[in-house]
């Protein structure tokens, strides 16, 4: 028997923010609220609470993987190149991307983890992570997003 339960109907639709873009982006476009109990009312701080972001974020990581070949075995990452990476490191600064292999599947990786940490602006976080400019760090999301590994950004939107 469930007792407490309330659900929530989300209605998804995919957006496409470029023409040329291959994956468009999932969002919420309509919400249904229903109570635990027929006819209970439905207040603002409810509607709120529920984490639409997220949500969104959740399903596009999903669509938009990090990486197609990366693994996680034992706390380690199998990049691409081959290249073994603990999954600790992920949040050391990120080094030079003409040095590094794999340098913008790690910016997916740093970015993903940061979001999914509940961090309101992943790339001013990482400026201070590898102490770049914020430019560049901008720059090294957008390189990351236009190779697929991360979904589109929002205008208006930090991070």
């Amino acid at each position: 028997m469930l007792v407490g339960f309330t659900r929530v109907l989300l209605r998804l639709q995919r957006q496409y923010l470029l023409d040329e873009e291959p994956k468009g982006e999932v969002r919420i476009t309509g919400i249904v609220y229903l109570p635990e109990c027929a006819g209970d009312p439905v207040a603002s701080p409810m509607l709120r609470n529920l984490p639409t972001s997220r949500i969104e974020a959740a399903i596009n990581r999903r669509q938009f993987a990090v990486t197609g070949a990366t693994r996680f075995e034992d706390g380690r990452l199998a990049l691409p190149s081959g290249r073994v990476l603990r999954s600790a490191d992920v949040m050391k600064p990120l080094g030079n991307p003409k040095r590094t292999a794999d340098f913008y599947e790690v910016v997916a990786l740093q970015h993903t983890r940061l979001t999914d940490d509940g961090d309101p602006n992943p790339t001013s976080t990482m400026v201070r992570i590898s102490n770049v400019p914020l430019s560049t760090a901008q720059g090294w999301v957008a390189r990351a997003r236009r190779k697929g590994l991360l979904p589109p950004g929002r205008r208006g939107r930090a991070g």
